[in-house]
């Protein structure tokens, strides 16, 4: 190497040694800079001034937290109920310094502040993301960072933010779906028709996202989706997701009610109305009669907020809290049921401070039941019937009724209120099978997420809306298009000799008519799978 080629060598060294101390001094200038705006912002938390803590947030997030008029007692600002800074602010306020514990920047113009303290031996954790215009800093909900420049979609009522992988899932039948439930949850709740045009011209934000993990790093949770409550926006993997829009239609109903529901009542309500997860509300809710049959759970232990949340990790809660919702409804009326809502929500000390026979006397008084053991008496009764008079699927074929497709290993057959599927299999092989109907035409080259689990990399989707799916075990009717379960019998769960004929090598088991939407499978219509 020459001399010259060495001072080039130097002089380039020294010119990238500046220009990244440079940038070095600009970054944690900039995050100081994140650090302190968010300093100011809890200073004003501190002092009452909640007006002007309100402008600190984006122009988009003030306007959704505002958009429907949802308001939380007790809660000072709506756009940040998510921080346990806001919903416990009298305690809170005085443990605000130092403020951020770490920082982290995100790209050029986002930044996520990581706010640690404790508080009587607990930790108290939350993260705020500030977003950077070039000039001031704000604070902005983290859907706005990890979904900023996706494509966006519009339906009457929703305003659909989706990953680039899940376009194929939104087929104009779910689209349509989700619309048609706002509207058909508008009658359930009696919202007028002046709140239906200011959902519709408002839009509810909905955040179609890639996968759990996702939902977790904008949420904090490891679900399938949320409500959340400060931006009113829907944020989940699952599409339509029912249950979590009534949350919202339900706070939008009553407008200005607590924080907090009594789980019973919140998550039963979302139940009895949208199901959960892909499982439609009557599916749950014979599902719940069948866990307090056979004794799996019981009422009393999901009453309070500590008895729910004990069962809620595998799931047996919220079909019983369907179920119970449900009753009540059955017992009282809609008005009634939604005082009761109202009854049942608070400050989180108060509802989760409630003894389990402080809340039995709240429903006793409700429906007005003698005692809590005559409204036990009345709920078993109520149970029994959904998989008795009341069921939506029950083993064994039709007696008479119209066949309305035979083919050489099924048959369909229907009357006023049913409609049965007898199968059968081969001499020696299991009775197995998927007869998949009502192709749409609107569902060519779209994708379903439910047949993708039940045949990954076996068959393409084709369309076809509907599927009664069977074996010895279980049999199951399914909407394709919507990623629903409408209905399940399970002989492990309710066996019967009217299931499945050995001698014949046959399964029988018939739905209600009106699960089918009026779509029944019939000739040149259908396909059948193999399980």
């Amino acid at each position: 190497m020459t001399r010259i080629d060495s001072n080039k060598l130097i002089a380039s060294l020294v010119v990238t040694v500046c220009v990244f101390a440079m940038a070095t001094g600009v970054s944690a200038q900039m995050a100081q800079n994140a650090v302190g705006t968010l300093a100011s912002y809890f200073e004003m938390l501190e002092t009452g001034n909640y007006e002007s803590a309100a402008y600190m947030w984006t122009q988009p997030a003030q306007q959704r937290a505002a958009r429907f008029g949802i308001t939380y007692d007790d809660i000072v600002l709506k756009a940040d109920c998510n921080s346990p800074i806001v919903r416990d602010l009298p305690v809170m306020r005085y443990h605000l310094n130092p403020t951020v514990k770490g920082t982290t920047r995100l790209n050029d113009h986002w930044y996520r502040l990581e706010f640690r303290t404790v508080v009587d031996t607990e930790k108290v954790e939350h993260l705020y993301y500030m977003f950077f215009d070039g000039q001031y800093y704000w604070l902005a909900y983290p859907q706005d960072y990890y979904c900023e420049g996706w494509p966006v979609i519009e339906t009457k009522y929703f305003r659909i933010h989706y990953h680039a992988d899940r376009a194929r899932y939104l087929n104009p039948v779910s689209l349509a779906e989700v619309d048609r439930f706002v509207e058909i949850m508008a009658d359930s709740l009696d919202i007028s028709k002046d709140d239906l045009k200011m959902l519709a011209e408002g839009k509810i934000e909905y955040y179609f996202v890639d996968r759990d993990e996702t939902v977790q790093q904008i949420t904090g949770f490891l679900v399938k989706g949320t409500y959340d409550m400060a931006s009113s926006d829907i944020i989940s993997a699952f599409f339509p997701h029912h249950h979590e829009i009534t949350h919202l239609l339900i706070d939008f109903k009553l407008r200005s009610l607590p924080l907090y529901t009594l789980p019973i009542m919140r998550s039963g309500a979302a139940v009895y109305y949208a199901g959960r997860w892909g499982k439609a509300p009557s599916t749950l809710m014979e599902l719940g009669a069948y866990l307090l049959e056979y004794e799996i759970i019981e009422l009393d232990s999901i009453l309070t907020m500590h008895g729910f949340k004990r069962h809620s990790g595998s799931d047996i809660a919220y079909p019983v809290a369907g179920l119970f919702s449900a009753f009540l409804m059955e017992e009282t009326n809609r008005w009634d049921y939604l005082d009761l809502y109202r009854d049942l929500s608070g400050q989180f000390d108060s509802i989760n401070g409630m003894t389990e026979q402080q809340v039995q006397q709240v429903f006793v008084k409700a429906i007005k039941a003698d005692s809590w053991s005559d409204l036990e008496k009345k709920f078993n009764e109520f149970s029994q019937e959904r998989i008795t008079d009341k069921a939506v699927v029950l083993p064994g074929a039709l007696d008479g009724g119209k066949s309305i497709l035979k083919e050489s290993q099924f048959e369909v057959r229907s009357d006023k209120n049913w409609v049965s599927f007898e199968c059968w299999g081969k001499p020696a092989q299991p009775v197995a099978g998927n007869i998949l109907f009502d192709p749409v035409e609107e569902l060519a080259g779209t994708s379903s997420g439910m047949f993708e689990e039940q045949y990954p990399q076996e068959f393409l989707f084709e369309g076809y809306r509907f599927g009664v799916r069977y074996d010895q075990n279980e049999v199951g009717l399914y909407d394709y298009a919507t990623n629903y379960l409408m209905a399940k019998y399970i002989w492990g769960i309710s066996p019967s000799e009217k299931y499945f004929d050995s001698t014949q090598n046959r399964i029988s088991v018939r739905f209600r008519k009106e699960l089918f939407d009026g779509q029944l499978p019939s000739e040149g219509s259908f396909k059948l799978l193999p399980r």
